[in-house]
């Protein structure tokens, strides 16, 4: 049984969109589907550091990972730190803060649950 999170895609579709999908261990899914305006206001936030690429920036920023297939992120606790530092008050567009909310409230729900996160753009 899957569990649709669509308010941040809402309005959007057929418009290109990002979805979080967490699965637990009996199967269920919780997917996040977001606008990918969203997701890319999110994060153009990140800045490399020392001339790189670090985390989800790296793989976002070189079009590796979640552009050709469903993509696991490989540290979740570290994608939540890499969110809960970036400043809202930056964003293109003013829903992009609640959107940002929702993605750290699925990954620390995984991450208290034991469970894994994936990316997929649809």
């Amino acid at each position: 049984m899957d569990i649709l999170m669509s308010k941040h895609y809402d309005g959007y579709e057929g418009e290109p969109e990002i979805q979080f999908i967490k699965i637990s261990s009996g199967s269920e899914r919780t997917i996040l589907s977001i606008w990918v305006g969203f997701f890319d206001d999110i994060m153009c936030q990140f800045k490399p550091v020392n001339s790189e690429w670090k985390g989800l920036a790296h793989y976002y920023h070189l079009a590796i990972g979640w552009e050709d297939d469903i993509w696991e992120i490989p540290d979740v606790q570290l994608a939540l730190n890499e969110f809960y530092s970036i400043k809202s008050s930056r964003f293109q567009f003013p829903e992009t803060s609640k959107v940002l909310s929702s993605i750290c409230d699925l990954l620390m729900s995984a991450i208290n649950n034991n469970q894994k996160v994936w990316i997929d753009k649809d």
